[in-house]
């Protein structure tokens, strides 16, 4: 039976965490009128849309708005894309390790963001990844982050091939806490200090970036 092997993308693929966070924070406050607060883990749900929808909650604004805050933030990273290239681009050793992975017949490959799937492929596609046939979940499909996971993996087992385990990929002490929640092993991408806060949020291994793939896939415990 595979393997299923899923990865977030912000910060785990693309280096786009700062400018995803400078749009979506525009984005939001210029929709509220107020400024908003950028720690993540304070929100119920570390995704583009549950974050937007808890914020919608707190100011009084109809869900229906949602939609007009997504619009707003998927126009303003095209805008940053265009303007400055290098404000997104792989992690170090992306593109090769899926490539290495594909060519790995027990192995399957997942994407599970929460990013809205727009901006997530934009991001994507600026730093030349190509995951167009992978199974894709994002945060279009729910406001969980653990529901977006699960949405991943049952798109990976749909042609009936069942999964032998799921091990996820990612970078966000949220990422951690998911993977727990459903019984995942967790590998973190982080350097410095958020490194060893995944460690301690439970990743079994953690890695600067896909670099050595061959110690990528030792972590993993693929062959």
């Amino acid at each position: 039976m595979p393997r299923l092997i899923m990865f977030d993308i912000d910060g785990t693929l693309t280096e786009t965490n700062d400018v995803d966070t400078r749009c979506y924070v525009q984005a939001m406050s210029e929709h509220l009128g107020v400024a908003i607060d950028s720690e993540w883990s304070r929100y119920r749900h570390v995704t583009d849309s549950g974050i937007a929808a808890e914020l919608l909650e707190r100011h009084g604004r109809p869900p229906g708005e949602l939609d007009q805050v997504r619009a707003r933030f998927v126009a303003l990273i095209t805008d940053a894309l265009r303007a400055t290239p290098d404000a997104c681009t792989q992690i170090p050793g992306a593109a090769d390790f899926l490539r290495s992975l594909r060519r790995m017949p027990d192995i399957v490959i997942g994407l599970a963001t929460g990013a809205w799937s727009e901006s997530a492929r934009a991001k994507l596609h600026h730093a030349r990844l190509d995951v167009e046939d992978l199974a894709f979940a994002s945060a279009d499909d729910a406001e969980s982050r653990i529901d977006i996971m699960t949405a991943c993996r049952d798109r990976a087992a749909s042609s009936g091939m069942p999964i032998s385990e799921t091990i996820y990929v990612g970078d966000g002490i949220w990422d951690a806490q998911a993977s727990h929640a459903l019984g995942w092993r967790f590998i973190g991408i982080a350097q410095g200090i958020r490194a060893e806060q995944l460690r301690q949020a439970g990743a079994s291994k953690v890695f600067a970036d896909f670099r050595n793939p061959q110690t990528v896939l030792s972590g993993l415990g693929v062959r």
